[in-house]
């Protein structure tokens, strides 16, 4: 468990040390680049209600930005935070919101739920329990411009109305969000958040190609420091996803060693942590090409590919398909998140990588994708192994699938409208073993939990999983119907 910083101080104990980190964060901050956060102003603030301790608030970040072709240009984008009233553990978190939704559809379809913050989806309030503090910013022109002038709806979504000149002024934005949490200054009031030491990036599908376009450009350093010292990249692969000036989009996705972007095609380049968390879906879909990123365990880059799972499982996005992939990833993503803040703040090393097995297809149009290896089930091999993956611990079976589990689904109406038919694809399949085959399998309860038992505890040994969901995962098989 990451350890929590003792940061409960009286009212007065509090303004003393805001005021020292102030002044220390502000100097890092104009170190970072000719930029200025003018102020973050409150348009609501309550206690959260998930979680006692927290205060939920929808701001707006207002800034500056100095351009390198010599222009100014400003910014004025909506910001939610939440932030525990003691400090927690002093790591923040940056969640670069998703909204690949509305460029899917060909921006038919505004519907404000679709700009989504992934980091609370695939955690589930852990990072609430565990003492984080949360940011999460507009960062998108394409967004803004979409909803400039639709009226807000039954629920409205505070992230997708704001102002972005450039869409390239972007990355001046997601600095100014981590400079934002190690020195809050700007915000408005004296009852804000207390600075962090550490700042993590969060980007999923979409903004995970975000993140890997701000490292491979080098855009997390600015005068030789950091503005993120780790970044969990979720479902995304090695895809770069740059923002241009260019509408309606306003973004270009290329691979990260594409010739004609201005950087190596490293995107583990500088001093920070990189942890991807790939599903078997991103490493067989050209668009992710996530095989193309195996770098092997270094200093600053692990990687896990996730057998048996799909980049859009029904736990965070149901109703794709009647036969949806339904193996859900969230209990990797609550353990990462704690492997990457200690790795950076620490420097305790992270599990070892885990590839997924196959052939890596390495030239011409279908460069990057994974031709995996199935065993006669069909499932995947190798990989990071949930417990409805079988494989073998020490001699001994472990992990019980219940059927067939595809990281893609191929049988999708191709004529079908978008956006249901592209996520479909990526959602994955499940086909379920018959009770003829369970049985077969798992002659008895006791041995379906005794392998699904192993499985975890494998799991929780290496620091793939946290103990609460090692004992989820039992307690789901102990509560499970027999088959006998």
């Amino acid at each position: 468990m990451l350890h929590h910083h003792a940061r409960s101080f009286a009212r007065f104990e509090r303004t003393a040390l805001f005021a020292m980190y102030s002044s220390l964060a502000l100097a890092l901050a104009i170190g970072l680049a000719s930029a200025r956060i003018d102020s973050v102003t409150i348009d609501s603030s309550e206690p959260f209600e998930e979680v006692d301790g927290y205060i939920y608030v929808e701001a707006t970040m207002h800034g500056t930005v100095e351009r390198e072709d010599g222009s100014v240009g400003e910014y004025s984008v909506p910001l939610v935070l939440i932030y525990p009233e003691d400090g927690g553990n002093g790591v923040g978190v940056v969640d670069w919101p998703n909204s690949v939704f509305y460029s899917v559809t060909g921006h038919q379809d505004l519907d404000e739920s679709e700009t989504k913050q992934y980091a609370r989806i695939v955690t589930d309030g852990y990072l609430f329990e565990s003492g984080y503090t949360y940011a999460s910013v507009q960062w998108s022109k394409e967004v803004t411009e979409l909803f400039a002038d639709v009226p807000p709806g039954e629920d409205p979504n505070h992230l997708v109305r704001g102002t972005i000149e450039r869409a390239t002024d972007a990355w001046e934005i997601l600095r100014d969000a981590a400079r934002f949490l190690r020195d809050p200054s700007a915000f408005e009031g004296s009852d804000g958040p207390l600075p962090v030491d550490t700042v993590l990036s969060f980007g999923y599908s979409q903004t995970s190609g975000l993140q890997m376009a701000f490292l491979a450009g080098g855009e997390n350093t600015v005068d030789g420091e950091l503005a993120y010292e780790g970044h969990l990249s979720a479902v995304g692969g090695y895809a770069c996803a740059t923002p241009v000036d260019e509408a309606p989009v306003y973004m270009m996705l290329s691979h990260c060693d594409d010739e004609a972007l201005d950087h190596d095609g490293r995107p583990a380049a500088d001093d920070s942590r990189v942890m991807m968390v790939a599903s078997q879906s991103d490493v067989e879909h050209g668009l992710f090409v996530s095989a193309l990123s195996r770098y092997p365990d270094e200093d600053n880059w692990r990687q896990y590919e996730l057998a048996g799972v799909s980049h859009l499982p029904t736990a965070v996005f149901p109703g794709l398909a009647d036969n949806q992939n339904p193996a859900d990833f969230r209990p990797v993503f609550r353990a990462a998140f704690d492997n990457v803040a200690l790795w950076t703040t620490e420097g305790i090393e992270p599990p070892p990588s885990q590839f997924i097995e196959g052939e890596v297809i390495t030239e011409g149009e279908s460069a990057g994708v994974l031709i995996t290896r199935l065993d006669e089930d069909g499932n995947a091999l190798g990989g990071l192994r949930l417990p409805h993956m079988e494989h073998e611990v020490d001699g001994q079976a472990a992990g019980a699938p219940l059927g067939t589990y595809t990281g893609l689904n191929m049988d999708v109406d191709a004529d079908a409208e978008p956006p249901i038919n592209v996520y479909a694809v990526i959602g994955g399949t499940f086909a379920p073993f018959s009770d003829e085959e369970l049985r077969e399998r798992y002659p008895d309860h006791d041995t379906y939990v005794s392998r699904v038992t192993r499985a975890a505890d494998h799991l929780l040994a290496g620091g793939y999983i946290l103990e609460q969901d090692r004992d989820a995962y039992v307690l789901e098989a102990e509560q499970s119907p027999a088959w006998e």
